[in-house]
């Protein structure tokens, strides 16, 4: 009867350090894993400030795009007008240079 509890003593003691080394183990897992989520959520916080100024300069460029489609109409009504041609090719290519900083701009972020 002794024997048989001692032997019983053993084997709970055994399984006990068993689940006490598992439980180390998940608490090391447990603390890499909070610092993996902590650098995700920066990299999620920095991806998203960038999509927000992406849009900022997407809504800036749509403004811009319109006011070069107007521009366009005007030089369009006004071909066979008086009005002096250099000033509105030197406004067209200022519209031109513009847009085409704009495109690199969100080429290179």
């Amino acid at each position: 009867m002794k024997s048989e509890l001692k032997m019983q003593y053993l084997n709970l003691k055994l399984k006990i350090s068993g689940m006490v080394a598992r439980l180390h183990e998940f608490q090391g897992t447990l603390v890499q894993k909070e610092a993996e989520l902590e650098d995700l959520q920066q990299k999620l916080a920095v991806k998203s400030e960038e999509l927000a100024k992406s849009q900022r300069r997407l809504k800036e460029l749509e403004k811009n795009f319109k006011k070069s489609d107007n521009f366009a109409k005007i030089v369009a009504s006004t071909d066979n007008t008086a009005v002096p041609t250099a000033e509105l090719k030197q406004k067209l290519e200022e519209y031109i240079t513009k847009i085409d900083h704009c495109i690199d701009q969100l080429r290179n972020p």
